[in-house]
């Protein structure tokens, strides 16, 4: 919630993540020409991950960024954060109405919402392997 700039993190020297400045109340004031010159300006993008807290669910700004993603083309997935923090109901019907709007609104979305909690580090081990998946760092192996 405090990133004002993009951070790279080059992970060996197999890919680099990028963290982008959110897009909320607290995004700084060039937020679009910023984050738009990156995405569109980068062909070898493989996976865009926007944050949804798990608590509110999506919000007006969200529903920006998946505009904004969608208008590009570029693909993208959305991560549930805060998990722990927020009751199981709210939870549940968070993640429902997330995969009914991807479902009938969104064309560029991967399907699997990822939920996860920093706190108590679930969920965490699935993205990163998403990740490394889409990177090409981890091959699926077929099963018998």
């Amino acid at each position: 919630g405090h990133t004002k700039k993009m951070n790279f993190f080059n992970v060996g020297k197999y890919f680099t993540l990028v963290d982008m400045p959110g897009y909320g109340y607290r995004a700084p004031q060039d937020f679009v020409e910023m984050v738009e010159a990156y995405l569109q300006g980068r062909p070898n993008l493989k996976r865009t991950f926007l944050l949804v807290d798990g608590v509110v669910g999506l919000q007006k700004t969200d529903h920006i960024g998946i505009e904004m993603l969608e208008e590009f083309g570029i693909p993208y997935v959305l991560v549930l954060t805060k998990i722990d923090r927020a009751s199981k109901g709210v939870l549940l019907k968070n993640v429902l109405e997330i995969q009914e709007f991807v479902k009938e609104k969104t064309q560029g979305c991967f399907p699997q919402l990822f939920l996860v909690s920093s706190l108590q580090y679930s969920g965490v081990h699935l993205l990163r392997c998403f990740i490394a998946h889409v990177t090409g760092n981890l091959p699926v192996v077929e099963g018998n």
